[in-house]
């Protein structure tokens, strides 16, 4: 099988060593074979993606593959597999087991595990700045043990991680799976970025404002400048979702919602009406 790590990991073929990591970790969670259960076509592109790490995540290999790759350039091929073959499968991480403790939160490998599987309800705000779960379980001597369980910041629906429990017994091994987020009626969730709307008045468009907007962190103030328009999307920096993966944070988006007077006057009428004279011809009838 010939094959191009970078482009298996979505890379320039001068990428950092960051980089390279980065785009491992985002790919393997996307096609890791506990997320999607019984998938071939996943498991293969896993199997693909961990061999072009193990290569490209090692300055030796890769340089004896960047000499392969331009040898094969200059003859019109693409080089074949490098060092490990296809057929590592998840025996290992780029050879290093550290790799998927920072990845998924836990050691894997070994014979003489014992994996208890454990499923997880979070609120959003759990999930977007992460949170520690704490569950009574039964230990291998039979008494009842408290775990705690860290959640990464950014998780999602259908994550699943494995962490130690030792205090259950020896090689316990907890496999996590994020099985519900809650929605929250006040957010709306898109990837690490987070939407909500505000209800303005159409002074308020006009003339400006601060006004006060509940965020994933708490309450704070916003700024509505003078001639904002309804629909108007304002942005607060870095106040989205967490991602430890991705190692970003999303931002905050605010759709501005004109809001008009609910009960009707005469007043009010004649006001509308002498407001509706200075639109431009631009503005839908």
């Amino acid at each position: 099988m010939n094959a191009d790590y970078y482009a298996l990991l979505g890379l320039k073929k001068n990428a950092t060593e960051d980089e390279i990591k980065k785009a491992y970790r985002k790919l393997a969670r996307k096609f890791h074979p506990d997320l999607n259960p019984g998938n071939k076509s996943s498991e293969q592109k896993f199997k693909e993606i961990n061999q072009a790490y193990e290569v490209l995540s090692d300055p030796t290999k890769r340089r004896e593959y960047d000499l392969e790759l331009e040898a094969g350039s200059r003859q019109g091929q693409r080089p074949s597999p490098g060092p490990g073959g296809p057929g590592r499968g998840f025996e290992g991480f780029g050879g290093d087991e550290s790799f998927f403790w920072d990845l998924f939160g836990g050691p894997r490998g070994g014979t003489n595990r014992s994996v208890t599987t454990v499923r997880l309800t979070l609120s959003l705000a759990e999930a977007a700045r992460g949170t520690t779960k704490s569950m009574t379980l039964q230990g291998d001597t039979g008494k009842a043990e408290t775990v705690s369980i860290k959640i990464p910041p950014g998780a999602e629906e259908g994550m699943g991680f494995e962490v130690s429990a030792p205090s259950l017994g020896k090689n316990r091994i907890l496999h996590v799976v994020v099985e519900n987020v809650l929605p929250d009626p006040r957010f709306e969730r898109r990837g690490v970025d987070v939407y909500s709307d505000l209800r303005v008045t159409v002074p308020d468009l006009y003339f400006g404002t601060t006004a006060n907007i509940a965020t994933l962190d708490g309450e704070t103030k916003v700024r509505i400048p003078p001639g904002s328009q309804g629909g108007q999307t304002l942005r607060l920096k870095e106040k989205g979702i967490h991602s430890s993966f991705e190692g970003i944070r999303g931002h905050h988006y605010i759709r501005l919602i004109p809001v008009i007077p609910e009960k009707k006057s005469e007043k009010l009428d004649a006001l509308m009406r002498q407001m509706e004279a200075f639109y431009g011809k631009g503005a839908q009838k």
